[in-house]
């Protein structure tokens, strides 16, 4: 299947004590984190496209720092991360989107060959790990419920969609000023569409902290 990826990379070092946009930073690979997570869906023949989506004063450094490849189109970031998602959207030209954190530099290929085999059957999907912690709903301070922990996943990227849809859903958040947590969420809000879990990968951190740099 053809599908277009957008690389969401428009994000600060602040909470990685950095000081610069942390898709900057070298890994031990001696790639940077941006270059990591671009290869990978450069590396696979049904990813026609990718959108990276960044802060406009960053895509000359982005551009000298890639290698030129005609899949790759930049698109600007907006106030909110589903601001920059929705730009990136505007620029999608393939049926189906792949909306992923570029800080996710970890993203292995089995984990995009089960998204892709989900979206032969599903219009949205998304990467999900089950929880190994137990997990407790609070108000005002003090505990309300415990879920059971077999019905609590934490989500992940990539977060997979048809073009369509998720466009859609876009549009109808804009139009409602209503800021969602993620892009699966605004499918749960404005379409009957079921969001198929895919089991993710423990190794396929977001680069938040100090200590997930490597």
């Amino acid at each position: 299947m053809n599908y277009s990826t957008i690389l969401l990379a428009a994000g600060k070092g602040s909470r990685t004590h950095l000081s610069y946009n942390k898709v900057f930073y070298k890994l031990d690979s001696g790639k940077t984190v941006l270059e990591t997570s671009l290869d990978l869906f450069l590396n696979d023949p049904d990813c026609r496209e990718v959108v990276i989506v960044c802060a406009e004063h960053e895509i000359d450094a982005m551009k000298q720092l890639i290698t030129p490849d005609a899949r790759i189109r930049f698109a600007t970031g907006g106030e909110t991360r589903q601001d920059s998602v929705a730009n990136g959207l505007k620029e999608v030209r393939n049926s189906y989107v792949f909306i992923h954190d570029a800080a996710r530099p970890y993203l292995k290929k089995e984990s995009l060959a089960d998204l892709k085999d989900a979206l032969q059957h599903e219009d949205a999907c998304l990467l999900m790990i089950p929880s190994i912690d137990t997990v407790k709903l609070v108000e005002n301070g003090y505990v309300v419920r415990t879920p059971r922990r077999d019905d609590v996943f934490r989500a992940q990227t990539p977060q997979c969609f048809k073009t369509s849809l998720i466009r859609s859903c876009h549009e109808q958040a804009a139009l409602d000023r209503r800021q969602a947590t993620d892009d699966a969420q605004l499918v749960e809000w404005y379409s009957d569409v079921p969001v198929r879990v895919v089991t993710g990968d423990e190794a396929n951190i977001k680069i938040t902290i100090p200590a997930d740099l490597k």
